[in-house]
Protein backbone atom coordinates (compact mmCIF):
# COMPACT_ATOMS: atom_id res chain seq x y z
CA UNK A 1 0.00 0.00 0.00
CA UNK A 2 2.76 2.28 0.61
CA UNK A 3 4.25 1.88 -2.92
CA UNK A 4 0.77 2.41 -4.18
CA UNK A 5 0.40 6.04 -2.14
CA UNK A 6 4.01 6.85 -3.25
CA UNK A 7 3.31 6.54 -6.93
CA UNK A 8 -0.05 8.40 -6.34
CA UNK A 9 1.69 11.26 -5.01
CA UNK A 10 3.83 11.67 -8.00
CA UNK A 11 0.76 11.27 -10.52
CA UNK A 12 -1.09 13.52 -8.66
CA UNK A 13 1.46 16.23 -8.65
CA UNK A 14 1.83 15.13 -12.56
CA UNK A 15 -1.94 15.92 -13.40
CA UNK A 16 -2.06 19.26 -11.01
CA UNK A 17 0.56 20.53 -12.95
CA UNK A 18 -0.09 19.12 -16.25
CA UNK A 19 -1.09 21.49 -19.27
CA UNK A 20 -3.76 19.02 -20.21
CA UNK A 21 -5.35 19.10 -16.57
CA UNK A 22 -4.89 23.00 -16.67
CA UNK A 23 -6.41 23.31 -19.71
CA UNK A 24 -9.78 20.97 -19.44
CA UNK A 25 -10.23 22.57 -15.56
CA UNK A 26 -10.38 26.34 -16.90
CA UNK A 27 -12.70 24.58 -19.93
CA UNK A 28 -14.90 23.31 -17.17
CA UNK A 29 -14.87 26.04 -14.89
CA UNK A 30 -15.97 28.50 -17.39
CA UNK A 31 -18.63 26.29 -19.07
CA UNK A 32 -19.40 25.25 -15.35
CA UNK A 33 -19.68 28.89 -14.21
CA UNK A 34 -21.89 30.67 -17.52
CA UNK A 35 -24.25 27.14 -16.81
CA UNK A 36 -24.51 28.37 -12.82
CA UNK A 37 -25.78 31.97 -14.11
CA UNK A 38 -28.18 30.98 -16.23
CA UNK A 39 -29.48 28.74 -14.10
CA UNK A 40 -29.79 31.03 -11.12
CA UNK A 41 -31.76 33.24 -13.94
CA UNK A 42 -33.91 30.55 -14.51
CA UNK A 43 -34.67 30.03 -10.76
CA UNK A 44 -35.74 33.34 -11.12
CA UNK A 45 -38.17 32.53 -13.64
CA UNK A 46 -39.53 29.79 -11.71
CA UNK A 47 -39.21 30.33 -8.12
CA UNK A 48 -40.84 27.11 -7.46
CA UNK A 49 -37.31 25.02 -9.58
CA UNK A 50 -35.26 26.01 -5.63
CA UNK A 51 -32.18 26.09 -5.87
CA UNK A 52 -31.49 22.56 -6.90
CA UNK A 53 -32.17 24.03 -10.25
CA UNK A 54 -29.01 25.77 -10.60
CA UNK A 55 -27.80 21.99 -12.18
CA UNK A 56 -30.49 21.41 -14.09
CA UNK A 57 -32.11 24.18 -15.00
CA UNK A 58 -31.55 25.48 -18.59
CA UNK A 59 -32.27 29.40 -20.30
CA UNK A 60 -29.67 29.02 -23.56
CA UNK A 61 -29.82 25.26 -24.19
CA UNK A 62 -27.42 23.43 -21.70
CA UNK A 63 -27.06 22.85 -17.78
CA UNK A 64 -23.60 21.47 -15.61
CA UNK A 65 -25.76 17.94 -16.11
CA UNK A 66 -25.48 18.37 -19.82
CA UNK A 67 -21.72 19.78 -19.72
CA UNK A 68 -21.06 16.55 -18.09
CA UNK A 69 -22.60 14.03 -20.44
CA UNK A 70 -20.92 15.62 -23.11
CA UNK A 71 -17.54 16.91 -21.63
CA UNK A 72 -17.38 13.99 -18.94
CA UNK A 73 -15.69 11.15 -20.65
CA UNK A 74 -13.60 13.67 -22.32
CA UNK A 75 -11.63 14.69 -18.95
CA UNK A 76 -11.90 11.51 -17.73
CA UNK A 77 -10.60 9.74 -20.72
CA UNK A 78 -7.64 12.42 -21.23
CA UNK A 79 -6.25 11.54 -17.85
CA UNK A 80 -6.18 8.09 -18.56
CA UNK A 81 -5.86 7.30 -22.03
CA UNK A 82 -2.03 7.44 -21.63
CA UNK A 83 -1.62 6.24 -18.51
CA UNK A 84 0.64 3.18 -18.92
CA UNK A 85 1.73 3.66 -23.32
CA UNK A 86 3.35 6.25 -22.74
CA UNK A 87 5.65 6.03 -19.55
CA UNK A 88 6.43 1.83 -21.30
CA UNK A 89 7.16 2.96 -24.82
CA UNK A 90 9.70 6.30 -23.21
CA UNK A 91 10.87 3.09 -21.16
CA UNK A 92 10.46 5.37 -17.72
CA UNK A 93 8.07 2.45 -16.65
CA UNK A 94 10.47 -0.27 -16.72
CA UNK A 95 12.84 1.65 -15.06
CA UNK A 96 10.04 2.63 -12.26
CA UNK A 97 9.58 -1.69 -11.64
CA UNK A 98 13.42 -1.66 -11.78
CA UNK A 99 12.62 0.07 -8.11
CA UNK A 100 11.44 -2.02 -5.03
CA UNK A 101 7.85 -1.51 -5.56
CA UNK A 102 5.01 -4.03 -6.74
CA UNK A 103 3.23 -3.74 -10.02
CA UNK A 104 -0.02 -3.71 -8.47
CA UNK A 105 1.03 -0.54 -7.24
CA UNK A 106 1.85 0.95 -10.55
CA UNK A 107 -1.53 0.86 -11.46
CA UNK A 108 -3.52 1.19 -8.13
CA UNK A 109 -1.35 4.55 -7.59
CA UNK A 110 -1.76 5.49 -11.45
CA UNK A 111 -6.03 5.17 -10.65
CA UNK A 112 -5.95 6.35 -7.23
CA UNK A 113 -3.98 9.98 -8.60
CA UNK A 114 -6.85 10.46 -11.55
CA UNK A 115 -9.56 9.75 -9.18
CA UNK A 116 -8.16 12.35 -7.03
CA UNK A 117 -7.47 14.85 -9.54
CA UNK A 118 -11.22 13.89 -11.18
CA UNK A 119 -12.55 14.59 -7.75
CA UNK A 120 -10.89 17.78 -6.98
CA UNK A 121 -12.35 19.15 -10.28
CA UNK A 122 -15.91 18.43 -9.81
CA UNK A 123 -16.19 19.19 -6.07
CA UNK A 124 -14.02 22.82 -6.56
CA UNK A 125 -16.13 23.11 -10.12
CA UNK A 126 -19.70 22.43 -8.38
CA UNK A 127 -18.58 24.65 -5.01
CA UNK A 128 -18.14 27.81 -7.82
CA UNK A 129 -21.16 27.14 -9.42
CA UNK A 130 -23.29 26.92 -5.61
CA UNK A 131 -21.13 30.28 -4.87
CA UNK A 132 -22.29 32.06 -8.03
CA UNK A 133 -25.95 30.92 -7.64
CA UNK A 134 -25.84 32.00 -4.15
CA UNK A 135 -24.72 35.67 -4.89
CA UNK A 136 -27.00 36.16 -7.73
CA UNK A 137 -30.07 35.00 -5.47
CA UNK A 138 -29.30 35.82 -2.67
CA UNK A 139 -30.17 32.67 -0.50
CA UNK A 140 -28.51 29.16 -0.31
CA UNK A 141 -29.39 25.75 -0.57
CA UNK A 142 -31.65 24.07 2.10
CA UNK A 143 -30.62 20.87 3.70
CA UNK A 144 -32.54 18.86 1.32
CA UNK A 145 -30.61 20.86 -1.52
CA UNK A 146 -27.25 20.62 0.54
CA UNK A 147 -28.14 16.60 0.67
CA UNK A 148 -28.60 16.09 -3.26
CA UNK A 149 -25.41 18.53 -3.86
CA UNK A 150 -23.63 16.11 -2.12
CA UNK A 151 -24.87 13.04 -3.48
CA UNK A 152 -25.28 14.71 -7.07
CA UNK A 153 -21.03 15.13 -6.58
CA UNK A 154 -20.59 11.94 -5.37
CA UNK A 155 -22.53 10.72 -8.64
CA UNK A 156 -20.82 12.72 -10.79
CA UNK A 157 -16.74 11.46 -9.37
CA UNK A 158 -18.01 8.16 -9.93
CA UNK A 159 -19.30 8.53 -13.99
CA UNK A 160 -15.58 10.63 -14.13
CA UNK A 161 -13.84 7.62 -12.65
CA UNK A 162 -15.58 5.43 -14.87
CA UNK A 163 -13.96 6.80 -17.83
CA UNK A 164 -10.85 7.49 -16.14
CA UNK A 165 -10.48 3.44 -15.84
CA UNK A 166 -11.78 2.80 -19.50
CA UNK A 167 -8.92 5.04 -20.63
CA UNK A 168 -6.83 2.78 -18.32
CA UNK A 169 -7.65 0.12 -20.10
CA UNK A 170 -7.05 1.56 -23.18
CA UNK A 171 -3.36 2.69 -22.35
CA UNK A 172 -3.19 -0.61 -21.30
CA UNK A 173 -4.06 -2.84 -23.85
CA UNK A 174 -2.72 -0.85 -26.96
CA UNK A 175 1.15 -0.12 -27.12
CA UNK A 176 0.62 3.83 -29.27
CA UNK A 177 -0.77 6.60 -27.67
CA UNK A 178 -2.20 7.62 -30.80
CA UNK A 179 -3.91 4.12 -30.43
CA UNK A 180 -5.19 4.34 -27.42
CA UNK A 181 -6.55 8.00 -28.31
CA UNK A 182 -8.29 7.06 -31.28
CA UNK A 183 -10.02 4.47 -29.24
CA UNK A 184 -10.94 6.86 -26.83
CA UNK A 185 -12.37 9.37 -29.13
CA UNK A 186 -14.44 6.73 -30.75
CA UNK A 187 -16.08 5.48 -27.24
CA UNK A 188 -16.59 8.53 -26.64
CA UNK A 189 -18.03 10.03 -29.81
CA UNK A 190 -20.81 6.80 -29.91
CA UNK A 191 -21.80 6.70 -26.29
CA UNK A 192 -22.32 10.56 -26.32
CA UNK A 193 -24.07 11.33 -30.03
CA UNK A 194 -24.12 8.09 -32.06
CA UNK A 195 -25.83 5.76 -29.49
CA UNK A 196 -28.73 8.19 -29.83
CA UNK A 197 -28.56 8.55 -33.73
CA UNK A 198 -29.01 4.50 -33.65
CA UNK A 199 -31.50 4.41 -30.98
CA UNK A 200 -33.85 6.73 -32.85
CA UNK A 201 -33.18 4.53 -36.16
CA UNK A 202 -34.45 1.23 -34.46
CA UNK A 203 -36.98 2.59 -33.08
CA UNK A 204 -38.53 4.17 -35.75
CA UNK A 205 -37.85 0.52 -37.32
CA UNK A 206 -40.19 -1.06 -34.80
CA UNK A 207 -42.33 1.51 -34.00
CA UNK A 208 -42.78 3.32 -37.18
CA UNK A 209 -45.32 6.81 -37.11
CA UNK A 210 -47.11 8.05 -40.54
CA UNK A 211 -48.08 11.39 -39.97
CA UNK A 212 -51.67 11.70 -41.36
CA UNK A 213 -51.95 14.31 -44.14
CA UNK A 214 -55.44 16.28 -43.92
CA UNK A 215 -55.76 20.12 -45.30
CA UNK A 216 -58.55 20.78 -43.40
CA UNK A 217 -56.20 20.04 -40.13
CA UNK A 218 -58.90 18.58 -37.89
CA UNK A 219 -58.78 15.14 -37.99
CA UNK A 220 -54.47 15.43 -37.45
CA UNK A 221 -55.52 17.60 -34.32
CA UNK A 222 -58.10 14.73 -33.52
CA UNK A 223 -55.40 11.75 -34.46
CA UNK A 224 -52.42 13.41 -32.23
CA UNK A 225 -54.44 13.30 -29.10
CA UNK A 226 -55.95 10.20 -29.71
CA UNK A 227 -55.19 6.98 -26.92
CA UNK A 228 -53.80 4.98 -30.17
CA UNK A 229 -51.22 7.51 -31.35
CA UNK A 230 -49.70 8.53 -27.93
CA UNK A 231 -49.09 4.55 -27.10
CA UNK A 232 -47.58 4.53 -30.52
CA UNK A 233 -44.95 7.44 -29.41
CA UNK A 234 -44.87 5.71 -26.09
CA UNK A 235 -43.85 2.20 -27.25
CA UNK A 236 -41.23 4.19 -29.70
CA UNK A 237 -39.43 6.18 -26.32
CA UNK A 238 -39.79 3.09 -24.48
CA UNK A 239 -37.38 1.31 -27.14
CA UNK A 240 -35.07 4.46 -27.94
CA UNK A 241 -34.69 4.66 -24.09
CA UNK A 242 -33.90 1.35 -23.78
CA UNK A 243 -31.17 1.18 -26.22
CA UNK A 244 -29.34 4.91 -25.19
CA UNK A 245 -29.62 3.14 -21.64
CA UNK A 246 -26.23 1.10 -23.16
CA UNK A 247 -24.44 4.13 -22.90
CA UNK A 248 -22.61 5.45 -19.34
CA UNK A 249 -23.40 8.69 -20.37
CA UNK A 250 -27.19 8.14 -20.10
CA UNK A 251 -27.10 6.13 -17.61
CA UNK A 252 -25.32 9.31 -15.35
CA UNK A 253 -28.13 11.54 -16.67
CA UNK A 254 -31.18 9.41 -15.38
CA UNK A 255 -29.39 9.09 -12.67
CA UNK A 256 -28.80 13.00 -11.78
CA UNK A 257 -31.80 13.51 -13.10
CA UNK A 258 -33.17 11.27 -10.01
CA UNK A 259 -31.11 12.75 -7.73
CA UNK A 260 -31.62 16.33 -8.42
CA UNK A 261 -35.89 15.40 -7.86
CA UNK A 262 -36.51 15.08 -11.70
CA UNK A 263 -39.19 12.83 -12.19
CA UNK A 264 -39.01 11.16 -15.48
CA UNK A 265 -36.30 13.52 -16.54
CA UNK A 266 -33.67 12.97 -18.73
CA UNK A 267 -31.97 16.07 -18.74
CA UNK A 268 -29.03 17.17 -21.35
CA UNK A 269 -28.82 13.85 -23.53
CA UNK A 270 -29.85 13.63 -27.10
CA UNK A 271 -33.35 12.14 -27.40
CA UNK A 272 -36.70 12.15 -26.25
CA UNK A 273 -37.67 13.43 -23.18
CA UNK A 274 -36.41 16.45 -21.09
CA UNK A 275 -37.81 16.40 -17.75
CA UNK A 276 -39.14 19.49 -15.95
CA UNK A 277 -36.51 21.07 -13.57
CA UNK A 278 -38.94 21.01 -10.42
CA UNK A 279 -38.55 18.64 -7.49
CA UNK A 280 -41.14 16.29 -7.75
CA UNK A 281 -39.39 13.51 -6.29
CA UNK A 282 -38.35 13.02 -2.30
CA UNK A 283 -34.34 12.24 -1.67
CA UNK A 284 -35.59 8.62 -0.81
CA UNK A 285 -36.94 8.11 -4.02
CA UNK A 286 -34.49 9.46 -6.25
CA UNK A 287 -31.83 7.63 -4.25
CA UNK A 288 -34.01 4.42 -4.99
CA UNK A 289 -34.76 5.65 -8.81
CA UNK A 290 -31.39 5.78 -9.56
CA UNK A 291 -29.76 2.94 -7.79
CA UNK A 292 -29.85 0.84 -10.52
CA UNK A 293 -27.84 3.22 -13.04
CA UNK A 294 -25.34 3.71 -9.81
CA UNK A 295 -24.85 0.05 -10.12
CA UNK A 296 -24.30 -0.16 -13.95
CA UNK A 297 -21.88 2.39 -13.52
CA UNK A 298 -19.99 1.33 -10.65
CA UNK A 299 -20.01 -2.19 -12.27
CA UNK A 300 -18.54 -0.87 -15.52
CA UNK A 301 -16.03 0.82 -13.81
CA UNK A 302 -15.08 -2.13 -11.58
CA UNK A 303 -14.83 -4.14 -14.83
CA UNK A 304 -12.57 -1.93 -16.44
CA UNK A 305 -9.96 -1.41 -13.75
CA UNK A 306 -10.30 -5.09 -12.95
CA UNK A 307 -9.49 -5.83 -17.03
CA UNK A 308 -6.69 -2.72 -16.85
CA UNK A 309 -4.91 -4.51 -13.51
CA UNK A 310 -5.26 -7.91 -15.15
CA UNK A 311 -3.67 -6.75 -18.16
CA UNK A 312 -1.14 -5.00 -16.55
CA UNK A 313 0.52 -7.55 -14.38
CA UNK A 314 1.32 -9.71 -17.16
CA UNK A 315 2.16 -7.13 -19.76
CA UNK A 316 5.31 -7.79 -20.73
CA UNK A 317 7.49 -4.53 -20.18
CA UNK A 318 11.40 -4.53 -21.82
CA UNK A 319 14.09 -1.48 -20.95
CA UNK A 320 13.49 1.19 -23.60
CA UNK A 321 9.63 -0.14 -24.32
Amino acid sequence: MAGAITVCRKELADHLGSKRYIVLFALILVLSTLSAYQGAEYIKDNPQAGFIAVFSGARFGFSFTSLMVFFGPIIGLSLGFDAINKERTSGSLSMLLSQPIYRDSVINGKFLAGTAALSLLTVTTIGIMSGVAMSILGFGPTLDDASRIILFTLLTILYLAFWLALGLLYSTVTKKTSTSILMSVATWLFFSIVIAIIAALVANLLVPITMPRDTSGGNIAKILRSPEFRELLRRRFSIQMNIQRVSPAYLYNEAGASILGISGGRLGFIGPGGGRPFKSLELIEGLTASWPQITAIAAGLVICFVASYVLFLRLEIRPGG
